[in-house]
């Protein structure tokens, strides 16, 4: 990426960033205005997004053969908070994200866990179901992602590893 690619990504993660803070409720808004925020995509680096292997005919990551990799559907998005909820409270330091491309929000996993009824309250509101947590130093996260089949079935999908 060139310095003026660069520099357009982190003006345009800047404005997202300003817009995503005055949609979100008041504590959790405060909370990730207070914390370091990146443009830099390297943050994603432990990312597993699902996918669908065509070849083995079965659901993989992004990132191939991840140990500890689950992932679960959910036919209510209250039900996949409600699972993330019940996930260990962990202090392991990462990056949550709304958008791949960024801004990412470095906070701490036990952290983020404590602000999930102001997250649903701000995905229902704003009908934006997709977020990630990536851990920083350590291959962990959730994803949480609205799925769109072509089978005439929508599911929320939550994948989790290495927490």
């Amino acid at each position: 990426m060139s310095k003026i690619e660069r520099k357009l990504k982190e003006n345009r993660n800047r404005r997202a960033r300003e817009s995503l803070l005055s949609l979100l409720p008041g504590s959790f808004g405060s909370y990730l205005e207070n914390v370091e925020f990146s443009s830099d995509e390297n943050s994603l680096r432990y990312a597993a997004f699902s996918t669908w292997d065509h070849e083995s005919d079965s659901q993989t990551t992004t990132r191939g053969l991840v140990e500890s990799w689950e992932n679960y559907t959910f036919k209510d998005w209250s039900d996949l908070i409600g699972a993330l909820k019940r996930l260990p409270s962990g202090e392991y330091a990462g990056w949550l994200f709304f958008d791949t491309d960024g801004p990412y929000y470095k906070v701490k996993f036990s952290e983020l866990l404590l602000f999930l009824n102001e997250l649903e309250l701000f995905t229902t509101e704003n009908d934006k179901f997709d977020f990630g947590w990536v851990g920083a130093e350590l291959d962990c996260g959730i994803i949480a992602e609205f799925n769109r089949t072509s089978f005439c079935r929508n599911d929320f999908e939550l994948s989790v590893w290495g927490i």
